[in-house]
């Protein structure tokens, strides 16, 4: 009997073992399984799909766009500099350096290009920011706001000079709300600082004509000084050897031993006797200008007289050539409407395979609940 028994108890625990076994493989399920549970639900999965790439689509129109124009740049040539080459050549021949350059007015030009307070100045002033700051004229953190806001990213330069090419050239970018927009912003950009560059450079002539002007007139008016005190004593040094002339009873000039030549020495000046000395001081009393006879000085005053006559007239320049004009963008930056669609479309996809496993493991879940409550015990 006990061994009948040890039997039934081990057949009861293969039993229960073979029915574990069987529960186990029936919660597994494999890919195939998981695969037919989706497609039975194609219609539900289509559904979560078309609504998410619904909603993906509606929030990329409503995302701002961003387009960008941009513009390459490089060094200027003789067409564009005509005028400035002109003035600085009549420089030149008055030994004015200005040390303007071709190279250097792109080197100014990108230098003010990149500057943020010539930004902001430009924007506030343009059609596209008065458009977008309506209403904010009360609210100036708004509104410093709105600027910061265009101007970060939306407006940079690049140069060349990290990459192989030979030629030295920029790429300009202004980025806005539509295409027309940003082709208008960067030319307007452009023009704006092409503008400031030509005051600057204007400005930097005079600057050194002025100086050049200056350091002349006072070195003349120096020297003019110098040949009056010399023209002065000379004077004085005529009276006074005219004085010891006359007390050695010298009328006479002393004549050279050859006879041939006078002794004519500012050191001694009495041997031109006193007859000499008295027309000599005449003759030197009668120049009242004395700098009218100093050849340096009247070279110096003609130089003086043609840069007082210089007059820096107002520069009409491109301080630089255009390589890619401004130009109306065809693309968009941002948002990229067809990505959008598609990542929303795979969202609403994974989203509606998790919702059609879920629910049926719910439903399955749901279905071996009621048939524990229906079996007997």
């Amino acid at each position: 009997m006990s061994i009948i028994k040890i039997d039934e108890t081990s057949s009861a625990r293969k039993g229960k073992g073979a029915v574990s076994s069987a529960g186990r493989c029936d919660e597994e399920l494999d890919l195939l399984d998981v695969l037919s549970i989706i497609f039975s639900r194609k219609y539900t999965l289509a559904l979560f799909t078309a609504l998410a790439l619904f909603i993906g689509l509606g929030v990329s129109y409503l995302l701002p766009q961003r387009w960008t124009s941009s513009a390459m740049l490089s060094v200027a040539e003789a067409a564009q500099l005509h005028s400035m080459e002109k003035m600085l050549t009549e420089l030149q021949v008055l030994d004015i350096d200005t040390k303007i350059t071709p190279a250097s007015l792109l080197t100014d030009f990108i230098r003010n290009f990149d500057s943020p307070r010539l930004r902001e100045q430009y924007l506030v002033g343009t059609a596209y920011f008065k458009q977008l700051a309506k209403g904010l004229e009360q609210s100036p953190e708004e509104r410093n706001w709105l600027i910061n806001s265009i101007l970060s990213g939306n407006i940079e330069s690049q140069s060349s000079s990290d990459s192989k090419k030979e030629y030295l050239f920029y790429e300009v970018k202004y980025s806005a709300n539509s295409a027309p927009a940003a082709r208008e912003l960067l030319q307007g950009y452009i023009n704006y600082v092409t503008s400031v560059v030509e005051k600057e450079l204007q400005q930097r002539i005079t600057y050194h004509v002025d100086m050049v002007k200056g350091k002349a007139i006072g070195q003349y008016n120096l020297d003019k000084k110098r040949v009056e005190n010399e023209h002065s004593i000379k004077l004085e040094r005529l009276e006074y050897a005219l004085q010891v002339a006359n007390s050695a009873g010298l009328k006479k000039p002393v004549w050279s031993i050859n006879g041939t030549s006078t002794y004519d020495d500012w050191d001694y000046l009495e041997s031109l006797g006193s007859e000499g000395l008295k027309r000599k001081l005449k003759i030197e009393q009668s120049v009242e200008d004395p700098t009218l006879l100093n050849v340096d000085l009247q070279n110096r005053r003609v130089y003086i007289e043609k840069l007082q006559a210089l007059k820096i007239s107002e520069l009409h320049i491109e301080p630089f050539k255009y390589m890619r004009v401004p130009y109306e963008p065809l693309y968009r930056d941002s948002p990229k409407r067809s990505l959008i669609a598609l990542m929303s479309a795979v969202v609403g996809l994974i989203t509606g395979c998790g919702y059609v496993l879920l629910s049926n493991a719910i439903k399955a879940y749901r279905q071996s609940l009621k048939k524990k409550a229906d079996t007997p015990d």
